[in-house]
Protein backbone atom coordinates (compact mmCIF):
# COMPACT_ATOMS: atom_id res chain seq x y z
CA UNK A 1 0.00 0.00 0.00
CA UNK A 2 1.30 3.46 -0.89
CA UNK A 3 -0.28 5.38 2.01
CA UNK A 4 1.90 6.76 4.81
CA UNK A 5 -0.36 6.01 7.78
CA UNK A 6 -3.37 3.79 8.37
CA UNK A 7 -5.70 6.81 8.53
CA UNK A 8 -4.61 8.25 5.16
CA UNK A 9 -7.02 7.68 2.27
CA UNK A 10 -6.03 5.43 -0.62
CA UNK A 11 -5.88 6.98 -4.10
CA UNK A 12 -6.34 5.30 -7.47
CA UNK A 13 -6.07 6.24 -11.11
CA UNK A 14 -8.13 4.59 -13.85
CA UNK A 15 -6.48 5.21 -17.21
CA UNK A 16 -8.44 3.67 -20.11
CA UNK A 17 -6.62 3.32 -23.43
CA UNK A 18 -9.50 5.16 -25.12
CA UNK A 19 -11.34 8.35 -24.31
CA UNK A 20 -14.74 7.70 -22.76
CA UNK A 21 -17.91 8.91 -24.42
CA UNK A 22 -20.42 10.73 -22.17
CA UNK A 23 -22.64 7.68 -21.60
CA UNK A 24 -19.66 5.50 -20.58
CA UNK A 25 -18.32 8.25 -18.33
CA UNK A 26 -21.74 8.65 -16.70
CA UNK A 27 -22.05 4.89 -16.17
CA UNK A 28 -18.66 4.45 -14.50
CA UNK A 29 -19.04 7.60 -12.39
CA UNK A 30 -22.46 6.46 -11.16
CA UNK A 31 -21.11 3.01 -10.31
CA UNK A 32 -18.11 4.54 -8.48
CA UNK A 33 -20.45 6.87 -6.60
CA UNK A 34 -22.41 3.85 -5.32
CA UNK A 35 -19.23 2.11 -4.16
CA UNK A 36 -18.69 2.19 -0.39
CA UNK A 37 -15.78 4.29 0.89
CA UNK A 38 -15.05 6.48 -2.15
CA UNK A 39 -14.80 10.12 -1.04
CA UNK A 40 -13.47 12.10 -4.05
CA UNK A 41 -13.52 11.59 -7.82
CA UNK A 42 -11.76 13.76 -10.40
CA UNK A 43 -12.06 13.33 -14.17
CA UNK A 44 -9.32 14.57 -16.49
CA UNK A 45 -8.99 14.95 -20.21
CA UNK A 46 -8.83 17.47 -23.02
CA UNK A 47 -11.17 20.43 -22.64
CA UNK A 48 -14.29 20.67 -24.78
CA UNK A 49 -14.46 24.44 -25.39
CA UNK A 50 -17.69 26.38 -25.95
CA UNK A 51 -15.98 28.58 -28.56
CA UNK A 52 -12.93 28.21 -30.81
CA UNK A 53 -10.04 29.42 -28.58
CA UNK A 54 -7.61 30.58 -31.31
CA UNK A 55 -7.00 30.75 -35.03
CA UNK A 56 -9.12 32.22 -37.83
CA UNK A 57 -12.36 30.98 -36.27
CA UNK A 58 -11.64 32.41 -32.81
CA UNK A 59 -14.87 33.03 -30.90
CA UNK A 60 -17.07 30.89 -33.16
CA UNK A 61 -19.33 28.55 -31.12
CA UNK A 62 -18.28 24.88 -31.03
CA UNK A 63 -21.09 22.33 -31.03
CA UNK A 64 -19.12 19.30 -29.81
CA UNK A 65 -21.26 16.14 -29.56
CA UNK A 66 -19.45 15.01 -26.38
CA UNK A 67 -20.28 18.18 -24.43
CA UNK A 68 -23.38 16.71 -22.82
CA UNK A 69 -25.23 17.08 -19.55
CA UNK A 70 -24.75 13.96 -17.41
CA UNK A 71 -26.20 12.91 -14.09
CA UNK A 72 -23.98 11.39 -11.41
CA UNK A 73 -26.02 10.36 -8.40
CA UNK A 74 -28.33 13.29 -7.70
CA UNK A 75 -26.00 15.86 -9.32
CA UNK A 76 -26.57 17.09 -12.87
CA UNK A 77 -23.52 18.60 -14.58
CA UNK A 78 -22.25 19.52 -18.00
CA UNK A 79 -19.30 17.43 -19.12
CA UNK A 80 -16.60 19.98 -20.00
CA UNK A 81 -13.81 17.49 -20.79
CA UNK A 82 -13.44 14.37 -22.87
CA UNK A 83 -12.83 11.85 -20.07
CA UNK A 84 -9.36 10.36 -20.43
CA UNK A 85 -8.54 9.35 -16.87
CA UNK A 86 -10.36 9.12 -13.57
CA UNK A 87 -8.65 9.74 -10.26
CA UNK A 88 -10.35 8.83 -7.02
CA UNK A 89 -9.80 8.62 -3.30
CA UNK A 90 -11.18 6.00 -0.94
CA UNK A 91 -11.20 5.56 2.83
CA UNK A 92 -9.90 2.01 2.43
CA UNK A 93 -8.59 -0.43 -0.19
CA UNK A 94 -11.16 -1.01 -2.96
CA UNK A 95 -8.74 -1.76 -5.80
CA UNK A 96 -10.18 -5.18 -6.67
CA UNK A 97 -13.74 -3.79 -6.72
CA UNK A 98 -12.63 -1.01 -9.08
CA UNK A 99 -10.74 -3.50 -11.29
CA UNK A 100 -13.84 -5.72 -11.53
CA UNK A 101 -15.99 -2.70 -12.40
CA UNK A 102 -13.59 -1.56 -15.14
CA UNK A 103 -13.36 -5.06 -16.60
CA UNK A 104 -17.16 -5.20 -16.71
CA UNK A 105 -17.64 -1.77 -18.33
CA UNK A 106 -14.63 -1.37 -20.64
CA UNK A 107 -14.33 -3.58 -23.75
CA UNK A 108 -10.76 -2.24 -24.17
CA UNK A 109 -7.57 -2.32 -22.05
CA UNK A 110 -7.07 0.04 -19.11
CA UNK A 111 -4.50 0.71 -16.41
CA UNK A 112 -5.39 0.85 -12.72
CA UNK A 113 -2.75 2.29 -10.40
CA UNK A 114 -2.56 3.02 -6.70
CA UNK A 115 -0.55 6.07 -5.66
CA UNK A 116 -0.79 9.75 -4.78
CA UNK A 117 -2.77 11.51 -7.51
CA UNK A 118 -4.91 14.09 -5.69
CA UNK A 119 -3.44 16.98 -3.73
CA UNK A 120 -3.53 16.90 0.05
CA UNK A 121 -2.09 20.38 0.56
CA UNK A 122 -3.18 23.72 -0.91
CA UNK A 123 -1.73 24.72 -4.27
CA UNK A 124 -1.26 28.34 -5.36
CA UNK A 125 -4.53 28.07 -7.30
CA UNK A 126 -6.31 26.73 -4.21
CA UNK A 127 -4.93 29.63 -2.16
CA UNK A 128 -6.13 32.13 -4.77
CA UNK A 129 -9.59 30.59 -4.88
CA UNK A 130 -10.22 29.68 -1.22
CA UNK A 131 -7.81 31.84 0.77
CA UNK A 132 -5.32 30.93 3.52
CA UNK A 133 -5.22 27.35 4.82
CA UNK A 134 -6.60 28.37 8.22
CA UNK A 135 -9.87 29.60 6.68
CA UNK A 136 -10.61 26.42 4.68
CA UNK A 137 -12.91 24.06 6.57
CA UNK A 138 -13.11 21.23 4.01
CA UNK A 139 -9.56 20.37 2.93
CA UNK A 140 -10.81 17.70 0.49
CA UNK A 141 -11.38 20.46 -2.11
CA UNK A 142 -7.60 20.90 -2.53
CA UNK A 143 -6.39 19.97 -6.00
CA UNK A 144 -9.91 20.02 -7.43
CA UNK A 145 -9.54 23.54 -8.88
CA UNK A 146 -8.94 24.27 -12.56
CA UNK A 147 -5.58 26.08 -12.77
CA UNK A 148 -6.65 27.71 -16.07
CA UNK A 149 -9.49 29.59 -14.43
CA UNK A 150 -9.90 33.32 -14.88
CA UNK A 151 -8.22 34.91 -11.83
CA UNK A 152 -10.39 38.05 -11.92
CA UNK A 153 -13.56 36.12 -11.12
CA UNK A 154 -12.19 33.51 -8.71
CA UNK A 155 -9.58 35.23 -6.52
CA UNK A 156 -10.51 35.39 -2.84
CA UNK A 157 -11.43 38.76 -1.32
CA UNK A 158 -8.37 38.88 0.95
CA UNK A 159 -5.92 38.25 -1.94
CA UNK A 160 -4.95 41.48 -3.71
CA UNK A 161 -3.92 41.43 -7.35
CA UNK A 162 -0.86 43.69 -7.68
CA UNK A 163 -0.45 43.30 -11.44
CA UNK A 164 -1.03 46.32 -13.65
Amino acid sequence: MVTTTESDPVQYEIFPQRMLDPSSAQEILNRLEQMEGITRVLVQGPRLPLTVPYGPGKGVPVDHPDREVIQVGDQVMELQVKVGRIRLESEYDVMEDIRALCEELFPFPFELKEGLFLRRKATVTDYAKYGPDETVEDKSIYGMTDPNMSPSSKVCASCADTRE
